[in-house]
C-alpha cells in the first residue's frame, strides 16, 4: 500500500472508533437515566416500568455496538511508522482544538439545570430527575474537562510527540495560569457570600467552577491556533 492508501485506512478506522467511542458514551448517558428514573421523590411520579427496561435495552445495545466498533479495528502494520503517525497526528490537531471551543459551550448548557437544582433544594424542593442528571453529568464533566487540560486524557504513544511536545505543555500552563486566576479570587468571594447569603454561594459555587474551566478552554485555544498561525507563516 502507498503511504496516501495507509493515511485513507489509518483515517477510517480512526473514525470509525471515534463513531464507536460516540455510540458507547450515547448508551452510558442512556443508562444513567434509567438509573436516575428509579430515584423515587420527583415531583413528576414515579417512572413506568417498561419504559425504564425499554430504555436499559437500548443502552446495553448502544454500548455493545461502540465497544464492537472500538475493538474492531485494527491499523495495518504498515500504518504505524513514525512519520505516517506523525501525519496522523497533526491531521488531530484541528479538531482538537476544536474541542476545547466546545468544552465551555457544554458546561453553559448543563450550568441551567445545575443552578435550577440549586434553588430548588435551597427551597427545600425536591430535586427532579432531570437536575439530577444535569448536577451529575456537570459534575463528571468539569472533573473530566479539567484533566484534559492539564494534560491528561487519551493520547497514544504515537501522537504524544505531536499532541504533547514542549511547546504545548507550554501553552498549557499559561491557559491554566488563568484559571487559577479566576478559580481563587472565585472561591474566596463564594466563601465570604456564603456568611451572609448561603443560597446565593449555593447558586454561585457552580458558576465560578465552570468560569474555572471555560476560561482555560478557550485561552488554551487561541494561544494553539496562534502558534499554529505562527508556524504556518514560518
Amino acid at each position: 500500500m502507498t503511504e496516501a492508501e495507509l493515511l485513507g485506512a489509518a483515517r477510517r478506522i480512526d473514525m470509525r472508533r471515534k463513531m464507536g467511542m460516540i455510540v458507547a458514551a450515547l448508551g452510558g448517558v442512556i443508562g444513567a437515566i434509567c438509573v436516575l428514573q428509579l430515584i423515587p421523590g420527583d415531583p413528576g411520579g414515579p417512572a413506568d416500568r417498561l419504559e425504564i427496561s425499554a430504555f436499559a435495552a437500548i443502552s446495553l445495545t448502544c454500548i455493545a455496538a461502540g465497544l464492537a466498533l472500538i475493538l474492531g479495528g485494527r491499523l495495518p502494520a504498515e500504518a504505524k511508522t513514525p512519520r505516517l503517525a506523525m501525519l496522523r497526528a497533526e491531521a488531530q490537531q484541528l479538531p482538537r482544538q476544536t474541542a476545547f471551543l466546545l468544552m465551555p459551550l457544554s458546561l453553559a448548557f448543563m450550568l441551567v439545570g445545575v443552578v435550577g437544582a440549586a434553588v430548588h433544594v435551597m427551597h427545600g424542593e425536591p430535586m427532579r430527575r432531570v437536575e439530577m442528571f444535569s448536577t451529575g453529568a456537570f459534575v463528571f464533566f468539569l472533573a473530566a474537562f479539567g484533566f484534559i487540560l492539564a494534560g491528561g486524557g487519551i493520547i497514544g504513544r504515537w501522537a504524544r510527540s505531536v499532541l504533547d511536545d514542549e511547546l504545548t505543555r507550554t501553552l498549557r500552563a499559561r491557559a491554566l495560569q488563568l484559571g487559577y486566576a479566576i478559580l481563587l479570587p472565585g472561591v474566596a468571594i463564594v466563601f465570604v457570600v456564603g456568611l451572609f447569603r448561603r443560597d446565593l454561594a449555593v447558586e454561585l459555587a457552580p458558576i465560578v467552577a465552570a468560569l474555572g474551566v471555560a476560561a482555560p478552554a478557550v485561552r488554551l485555544f487561541m494561544l494553539e491556533r496562534a502558534a499554529t498561525g505562527d508556524d504556518d507563516e514560518a
